[in-house]
């Protein structure tokens, strides 16, 4: 089941209206009917909003099946977060991590080695 589709079956379950729930998120009817058609990218606050209405976790809220994970990357300022569903997609989202770690290591130790030979030149070049 798609998250707006989740959505909508926890809104009538709720017996709440779209008209409510606009009301709740402080946004147009139009702008929640989007979001259950799934017409509009959901952010972060957005689920919140949604999980708080509805006295659930995010992580309940977006989760597809008991067997879902959530693996968070926190980067240059950003956070974005990743549900995988199986062990076989972990596998490979450690796989992709590992490399990331992997080249990052690389260019580390490149850029020390670079470090080591600046400061041999600007030795030399203060003995000249």
């Amino acid at each position: 089941m798609k998250i707006n589709e989740k959505i909508r079956m926890l809104r009538e379950e709720n017996a709440l209206s779209q008209e409510q729930m606009a009301e709740k998120m402080n946004i147009s009817t139009n702008s929640y009917g989007k979001i259950e058609r799934g017409e509009t990218k959901l952010t972060l606050n957005k689920l919140e909003q949604i999980a708080n209405i509805f006295n659930l976790d995010i992580v309940e809220l977006i989760s597809t099946d008991k067997n879902s994970y959530q693996i968070t990357h926190y980067g240059t300022g950003a956070n974005a977060f990743n549900f995988i569903s199986d062990n076989k997609d972990i596998i490979v989202e450690n796989e992709k991590l590992q490399l990331i770690i992997a080249h990052k290591n690389e260019t580390i130790e490149h850029q020390k080695e670079e470090i080591i030979l600046l400061r041999q030149m600007l030795e030399l070049l203060k003995a000249n």
